[in-house]
């Protein structure tokens, strides 16, 4: 069996559960992203993107931070 895909084998076939538990998807401007949720902001952990232009684009970066209410949909 072939498996395609961006992500790593440890997303894929996790063995330590608890490491995601504050991990979601989400969508924000037509971009889906894992990010990482705090208090009251969420932090961009990876994008989960095809288009090579969204990882050249500042506002995705890992480690940013993004404010709740800023247009996110919970994928």
């Amino acid at each position: 069996m072939s498996l395609y895909t961006i992500m790593p084998e440890e997303l894929i076939f996790p063995t330590d559960h608890t490491q995601y538990n504050n991990h979601q998807v989400i969508e924000m401007n037509g971009v889906s992203m894992m990010v990482e949720k705090s208090e009251d902001q969420y932090r961009i952990v990876r994008l989960l993107s095809t288009d090579p232009l969204d990882f050249l684009t500042e506002d995705y970066c890992p480690g940013k931070m993004i404010p709740m209410n800023q247009g996110i949909t919970r994928v």
